[in-house]
């Protein structure tokens, strides 16, 4: 078992223990006890709080190429590129609609991609088909630093980077706040690629943590 997922296990027994022991009791007022009224769980602001994941498209969901591919691709979409209608093939990275439905269930999800808007937001009506993503950013929403594309969470998820991370093939794309980056392989056209399924598990260990930059650094040390 590694470290990381040690250290899950032994959080999500502390919290259950905190839960079992807590005793909660029905609001009064004037003397009568208010049955509608839920008892609150002393740890539900901090389980509850609504944390966002931020996905990269090109390499990370998916590879697209103007070339028809060496494995089958899984649709085309059709772009104008320098005044011409050119037909880019897209293949889906493995799992990559089950990974956006479990990250849904307990995570915002949204989307940042250097790439132009009139190619990513067809090739996102493509793979989200359950409509997970709420939100998308495009290559105008990215900032030049040292001539190299990079995202800015804050305009995802404001202040709190605590509760939000990137998942990105290229470094450079987190580079304005790099302990929000979780990395991740290139895929390219290995249809055996399993790395999405792996972070769906890391994700799940991260309601654990109060600061999910902290999980990152476990999965990184590990």
């Amino acid at each position: 078992m590694s470290i990381l997922k040690f250290h899950c296990r032994l959080l999500r027994c502390v919290t259950k223990c905190f839960k079992v022991t807590t005793v909660s009791y029905p609001s009064t007022k004037h003397g009568y006890t208010n049955l509608d009224e839920e008892p609150q769980d002393p740890m539900t602001e901090h389980t509850k709080m609504k944390r966002t994941i931020i996905l990269d498209l090109d390499e990370t969901l998916v590879h697209s190429t103007t070339q028809i591919p060496g494995v089958k691709y899984d649709f085309m979409v059709m772009v104008k590129m320098e005044m011409e209608i050119m037909p880019i093939f897209v293949v889906k990275r493995p799992g990559v609609t089950e990974f956006l439905d479990r990250l849904g269930e307990n995570y915002k999800v949204a989307v940042f991609t250097a790439g132009l808007e009139d190619y990513a937001s067809q090739v996102l009506d493509k793979i989200d088909k359950n409509h997970v993503i709420s939100q998308r950013l495009y290559r105008d929403s990215c900032t030049e630093v040292n001539g190299k594309y990079a995202k800015d969470l804050s305009l995802v998820v404001g202040e709190d980077l605590r509760s939000a991370l990137i998942v990105d093939d290229n470094p450079s794309s987190y580079s304005l706040q790099p302990e929000n980056g979780v990395p991740i392989k290139a895929f390219v056209d290995d249809l055996q690629d399993q790395e999405l399924l792996k972070l769906v598990e890391f994700f799940e260990c991260c309601d654990s943590y109060e600061d999910m930059r902290d999980a990152v650094k476990d999965l990184v040390a590990n």
